[in-house]
């Protein structure tokens, strides 16, 4: 693979953040951090796209020293480096949906509502406080059991976290529903959204209202939730350990975090934005 083909000239790079910019041996460097300023300074826009919550991107986004596009919950919100917001897909449970997800608590499992505005978490208490401690933020209503009346009334997403029996039964309830999708977004943890919520969808928004041209993007990610995204740059790579599902809808595939592969082809992409 020639430079040319590895350091394409674009105007917008979007990056997952886990699996591709950090993961559970890797956190956020400064060799990466320096490596997105770069980008910025080559006057590229920089955006991070994640299943996280909007909180979590915010501080990624501070660490990394960068007002930047957000697309949150796996393309569910989409802001502007301003904040302000571009776009947000919500839906409201209905009863068997409902029923679905108090089952897949009731039988081990755990699920995170993700409103505009609050988290609500349901199931066992070890799970709820390991997203907590991974994402830096506090659940605003913390349950073991599902409660209709307690859950928002719009959701972004739902997270699944949990594999047992009780995900065929939810997967079934979902297929029932075509406006609805659940996916996996790595570890044992499924996202339920609207089918039309994806990151391709939200990267396809966020280049509509920075006047970008889909072509002139480069996106890298490594889950099945990262696929549309990758498909609909013009340049994506596939990171890590991604699944052959993902490197399929990729351009490339690179090392994950800690093996410097991404910091330097940024270098190059910067370097080539400048000559």
């Amino acid at each position: 693979m020639t430079q040319s083909q590895m350091a394409p000239a674009i105007d917008l790079a979007v990056f997952d953040i886990d699996g591709t910019l950090i993961d559970a041996r890797n956190p956020l460097s400064d060799h990466t951090i320096a490596a997105l300023r770069g980008l910025d300074d080559a006057g590229i826009d920089v955006a991070l796209a994640s299943s996280r919550q909007l909180s979590s991107l915010l501080e990624i986004a501070q660490a990394i020293g960068l007002d930047m596009p957000l697309i949150a919950f796996n393309g569910t919100l989409v802001t502007a480096a301003d904040g302000t917001t571009i776009a947000a897909e919500t839906f409201t449970p209905d009863d068997a949906l409902t029923v679905a997800l108090a089952h897949f608590v009731d039988v081990g499992g755990c699920i995170h509502a993700y409103a505009p505005d609050r988290w609500h978490a349901y199931g066992e208490a070890d799970r709820i406080g390991r997203e907590a401690a991974g994402t830096g933020v506090t659940p605003d209503l913390r349950a073991e059991r599902v409660n209709a009346g307690s859950m928002p009334p719009a959701l972004l997403k739902i997270m699944c976290d949990g594999e047992h029996d009780g995900l065929a039964g939810l997967q079934a309830t979902v297929a029932a529903q075509p406006e609805l999708v659940i996916s996996w977004s790595g570890t044992e943890c499924h996202d339920l959204h609207r089918a039309t919520a994806t990151k391709g969808h939200a990267l396809t928004t966020l280049c509509a209202h920075l006047g970008i041209a889909l072509d002139r993007v480069a996106a890298f990610g490594d889950a099945d939730s990262d696929i549309t995204m990758l498909a609909n740059a013009g340049h994506g790579y596939a990171m890590g350990a991604a699944s052959d599902r993902v490197r399929a809808a990729a351009d490339h595939h690179l090392d994950g975090p800690g093996s410097g592969v991404l910091e330097q082809l940024l270098a190059e992409i910067a370097y080539t934005s400048r000559v």
